[in-house]
């Protein structure tokens, strides 16, 4: 018996936690029904953003098992027909079981019988309805209308005067006395009242405010004639028309002229009515729902309309959110352009150094040229010194002694052979003294040069040239150079005979040709040889050579220093140097286009 009572417990056990998991799966998998219902029309723009608001936080809290659906009574436009629709509402959604209502207006209506209310409403909580407190819950977005007009002091310090505009709906004018109301209570406003006035003449009295007024408009559906209007549709225009700065009161009327203000945030909205709605959706009773924000109004302005009427961002409330907000291209790319500009000052600063580095080596150069000029002119001046030394005091010498000797040679008397015989070496001897000191003065500086010119001077340094050696010479000249300076003289024989000296010393050749050919503005003088010529490696070495004055480096020099040009070029068969230097009339106008 014990064994059996056991087993009947055991089955019993299983069974209650069958069913229990059974409940549990169906309750998870099983649809939440959210009716929502307009007791207006829901299609204004408001309405349109709070359900779009409500339908995403519910979606996104209860997932796929929501059934979100909508209805609207539209009792301010057709009351007479608002429980005709209440009762069609309850057939139709008889068979369906709705978790929640969420009603939208200021005058509760009982749709669906024993079914919890979230009322969402600008006005004071229904609770002296058919709806008993425990099955109904308040979300409210009214705004606070000292809020409303604390935001338009902080931009207006001065205004005092405060224009209400509403139309003459019941719920435009319920909403006009709620904000009448709050601001009676300030004695420092000067509140206008405008609720019984078609479009056209808010329009016209708004365009002759002074602008020190603050314009709110409340809601304007309806005119005295009877004509509809969607509320946002007038606030455009009224901040399009006025003289002053138009308040607004819900965010979608901001971005089409308000400035903005404490309005209703319909997302926020929204989101509260959501919250309420999942909670009662998972079981809690209405009243214990707890939202976690008591209202949804927001700060919230137009940037270009701050703009628009000399505010300052600076003015407004804490937490405020400023949207439409037009940035300059400092604020949006304010590090790009400060990089740009650390770059480009950078480079200025380079291209500077660069430059004042440039013109260092310019002012370098040119006092090297300089330098280099006084150097080859002392070269030749010492030249000339040392020729004259020569010719004047060794070689006088020289002379002196020959004679001396010669003369005693002459009276020498006979016998004493040996003797004789020193002396007539000793004459021998200063005679050929005698001709090397003259043979190199005139090499120093042939005074030819500086008395007949360049020509007759190089007929006769190398007529002297080809008796002293074996080299074979040909020298084409005209009969005479006319035009070129004496530095110019000096310089091309200084050249001629700086190459054949390479042609002795170095290349070995045996003939060497010599042309001087005027043409038009310049003098050009050409020296070949059929030496055994250099390599390149070896000619540039010789070119970037920095002695001054000395080989290829002084004959480029020296051409330099009379802005000429200079070129040389060698190969196996030889060695060509090819010099060019201007004329007189040619120098003289190059120098002036210089200065």
């Amino acid at each position: 018996m014990g064994a059996r009572v056991k087993m009947r417990r055991l089955i019993a056990t299983v069974l209650l936690a069958i069913w229990m998991s059974s409940a549990s799966f169906a309750q998870s998998t099983s649809p939440k029904r959210v009716l929502l219902v307009y007791q207006s029309d829901g299609a204004i723009p408001a309405n349109i953003a709070f359900e779009q608001s409500l339908a995403q936080h519910l979606r996104t809290a209860m997932g796929p098992r929501l059934e979100f659906y909508h209805e609207q009574l539209d009792s301010t436009r057709f009351p007479e027909y608002t429980q005709q629709k209440v009762a069609a509402l309850r057939s139709q959604y008889a068979d369906l079981k709705i978790d929640v209502i969420i009603f939208f207006g200021n005058t509760l209506t009982e749709v669906l019988p024993g079914v919890p209310v979230v009322q969402v409403s600008n006005g004071e909580p229904d609770r002296t309805g058919a709806f008993h407190p425990a099955n109904f819950v308040y979300v409210s977005f009214n705004i606070d209308a000292l809020k409303e007009i604390g935001v338009a002091h902080r931009l207006q310090r001065k205004a005092r005067k405060v224009v209400l505009i509403s139309g003459v709906a019941p719920l435009d004018l319920a909403t006009l006395r709620q904000f009448e109301r709050r601001l009676r209570s300030d004695p420092n406003l000067d509140i206008q009242i405008v609720d019984n006035a078609s479009v056209p003449e808010v329009l016209a009295m708004v365009s002759h405010l002074p602008k020190d007024t603050i314009v709110l408009p409340i809601a304007y559906s309806r005119d005295p004639a009877g004509n509809t209007y969607v509320p946002r549709d007038i606030v455009s225009k009224l901040a399009n028309a006025s003289t002053a700065p138009v308040y607004a009161v819900s965010d979608t009327y901001v971005g089409i002229g308000a400035v903005g203000g404490y309005v209703v945030s319909w997302t926020k909205t929204g989101e509260l009515t959501a919250e309420a709605a999942v909670q009662i959706a998972q079981g809690k009773a209405p009243a214990d729902v707890v939202l976690g924000s008591p209202g949804s109004g927001v700060y919230l302005f137009d940037w270009r309309q701050l703009k628009r009427w000399g505010f300052s961002v600076d003015d407004l409330p804490p937490g405020s959110a400023v949207e439409y907000r037009t940035f300059t291209a400092w604020e949006l790319y304010r590090w790009r352009i400060l990089a740009g500009i650390a770059i480009i000052a950078a480079q200025f600063l380079l291209i500077v150094a660069l430059l004042v580095h440039r013109r260092r080596m310019r002012q370098a150069e040119e006092s090297l040229r300089e330098t280099a000029g006084h150097l080859l002119q002392s070269q030749d001046e010492e030249r000339r010194r040392i020729a004259r030394d020569l010719h004047d005091g060794t070689a006088q010498h020289l002379s002196g002694m020959a004679l001396t000797i010669g003369q005693v040679l002459a009276d020498f008397p006979p016998g004493n052979d040996q003797l004789r015989k020193l002396l007539q070496d000793s004459h021998v001897a200063s005679r050929e003294a005698l001709n090397e000191i003259r043979t190199v003065s005139y090499v120093l500086h042939p005074p030819i040069l500086d008395g007949v010119g360049l020509v007759p001077a190089l007929h006769w340094y190398l007529e002297g040239l080809q008796k002293r050696t074996p080299l074979r010479v040909n020298l084409q000249t005209p009969a005479e150079i006319p035009d070129i300076s004496p530095d110019g003289e000096r310089a091309l024989f200084r050249i001629v005979q700086e190459s054949i000296t390479n042609v002795i010393r170095h290349s070995g050749g045996s003939a060497i040709s010599v042309s001087l050919v005027p043409n038009g503005k310049k003098v050009t003088l050409e020296i070949e040889d059929n030496g055994s010529g250099m390599s390149p490696e070896h000619l540039s070495l010789i070119e970037s050579t920095a002695s001054l004055g000395v080989g290829i480096a002084g004959m480029r020099e020296r051409v330099r220093q009379l802005k000429g040009t200079f070129k040389i070029s060698s190969s196996p068969r030889g060695t060509r140097v090819v010099v060019s230097i201007p004329t007189n009339g040619a120098s003289n106008a190059a120098n002036l286009a210089s200065r």
